[in-house]
């Protein structure tokens, strides 16, 4: 959790400065920055205990650094936990990294990636890539747990055919078998990489409209701009 620092106090400078922020989380994210972490606590935790999310969220990563107090994984999920019920994206990718790393608790991917994906719909960029990543690991069998996700516009990114007339395949090599030919300007959504491929959701047809993902090699596609 200790290596998340820079990334979180980042997501503390971004999120803090909203004018609705009371001051007295605005007190507390000065007195953090000055490294006086005890009366961070204490202006915030009043905040926390009556339901502020930014407070809860802040809170649980003093307790998962252990910035002023002991290190307690499990404390800093169940604050993360109380804001993320309130839609705080931040949070729900704070349990998501929790649960992937495993640190001070049971790692456990499922439950992360449960998390990731509640994170990324909530708008959450970091948890998107990382469902990219993830589903470009075969092991992980994503599309396959959550099927829905080659339907959100959300997931991936658009990319045309850039070559004549390519193969696509059904894994991530030359050794896997071609399963379908596309012609240069196909339009098609990268969902996930391995390596030097990407997997890509094919065009749909009248005739066949369900979905269907295939691999392609990355210098055969050219991503679409805005």
């Amino acid at each position: 959790m200790r290596l998340l620092l820079p990334a979180l106090v980042m997501l503390m400078t971004g999120s803090a400065c909203a004018d609705r922020v009371p001051e007295q989380f605005r007190t507390g994210m000065q007195a953090l920055t000055e490294g006086n972490y005890a009366e961070a606590y204490c202006l915030w935790k009043p905040l926390a205990d009556r339901g502020y999310a930014e407070a809860q969220y802040h809170l649980g990563w003093l307790y998962a650094n252990g910035n002023g107090l002991a290190v307690d994984i499990e404390r800093a999920v169940a604050y993360w936990k109380a804001a993320a019920q309130q839609g705080h994206a931040d949070a729900q990718f704070a349990i998501a990294l929790a649960y992937t790393t495993g640190e001070g608790m049971k790692k456990d991917l499922d439950v992360a990636v449960s998390w990731y994906l509640k994170a990324a719909r909530t708008g959450h960029q970091d948890a998107r890539e990382i469902l990219l990543r993830l589903n470009g690991d075969r092991s992980v069998h994503l599309l396959e747990k959550h099927p829905e996700l080659a339907r959100e516009d959300w997931f991936g990114w658009r990319a045309e055919v850039s070559g004549e007339r390519i193969n696509v395949r059904d894994g991530p090599g030359t050794n896997h078998k071609v399963v379908a030919t596309l012609e240069q300007g196909t339009g098609v959504r990268v969902v996930g990489t391995n390596g030097d491929w990407y997997m890509v959701v094919l065009p749909s047809t009248k005739r066949d409209a369900a979905v269907k993902v295939a691999w392609i090699y990355r210098t055969l596609l050219s991503r679409n701009k805005g």
